[in-house]
């Protein structure tokens, strides 16, 4: 099978791709498993271990066994898992913070269902975003399904007073093939009033530790507090965010009224 196409031009060109934009570049194409090791330094887990990519068929253990105990990801020659392996070195400390977290509900557990906790971990591995602001009321504005005020009334203060950064590597597959109904899970995250004056990779990096930070205090214990959030809407990331786009309530949902 022939890996797909690096398509340079559009991830430089798309906002969405911007935090992990200096990784893209230094890859220059689709990835072999022998490229990985080109991008330093290498993402550690919360042992210590050095992350190595792998083939998905050398896998002895457990995904997230195995890369507790082994420092080993599978990564298949897809985008999905491509993705997966970007995330990991965009995001080193939180994505070391989820595994070690899977790795202690599933002792707690001792085999028994999943429980919501890895499951708010899955769901925000997977299509979580980040949802940063220094603005306490532009968050609720998320929380109350207010998108109008959010995405248009606001959208000035966006990339001064809030923004979204894609952590799930599924979005980052999506946003390959957009279409509009992509929606993912927010972990909202209160900012001091300087974060927005500093350069990307020292937000990143403050959004990477403070992410790791709350997964090691157990902070994240149901799906149920990750707000969506239709992404699209975020400017820019969609090229017809005209008045008719945004009134579209079967993308842009009311918050449903409690019984």
């Amino acid at each position: 099978m022939s890996p797909p196409d690096w398509p340079l031009d559009y991830f430089s060109g798309h906002p969405a791709y911007a935090p992990m934009l200096p990784l893209l570049l230094q890859l220059e194409r689709f990835p072999a498993l022998t490229d990985w090791a080109r991008l330093q330094p290498a993402p550690r887990t919360q042992r210590g271990l050095p992350l190595q990519c792998v083939d998905s068929d050398s896998l002895t253990h457990y995904y997230e066994v195995e890369i507790a105990e082994l420092g080993r990801i599978a990564t298949r020659p897809n985008w999905h898992d491509t993705f997966n392996a970007l995330v990991w070195h965009t995001f080193p400390r939180a994505k070391a913070a989820l595994n070690a977290l899977h790795l202690r509900e599933m002792a707690a557990s001792a085999g028994k269902a999943r429980g919501t906790v890895r499951d708010a971990a899955t769901l925000f591995d997977e299509c979580g975003l980040i949802v940063a602001s220094c603005d306490p009321a532009l968050l609720a504005l998320q929380r109350e399904h207010q998108w109008q005020a959010l995405f248009v009334e606001h959208r000035a203060d966006w990339g001064l007073r809030i923004e979204a950064i894609s952590f799930g590597h599924a979005n980052y597959e999506a946003l390959l093939q957009p279409f509009k109904g992509l929606t993912g899970k927010s972990w909202q995250l209160a900012v001091p009033a300087d974060y927005f004056a500093l350069p990307q990779a020292d937000r990143l990096a403050w959004l990477d530790g403070e992410i790791a930070r709350q997964l090691d205090a157990g902070m994240l214990t149901t799906p149920r507090q990750l707000p969506p959030l239709p992404y699209l809407g975020v400017p820019g990331w969609w090229p017809e965010q005209d008045d008719a786009f945004y009134a579209d309530q079967q993308y842009f949902r009311p918050r449903r009224q409690a019984k």
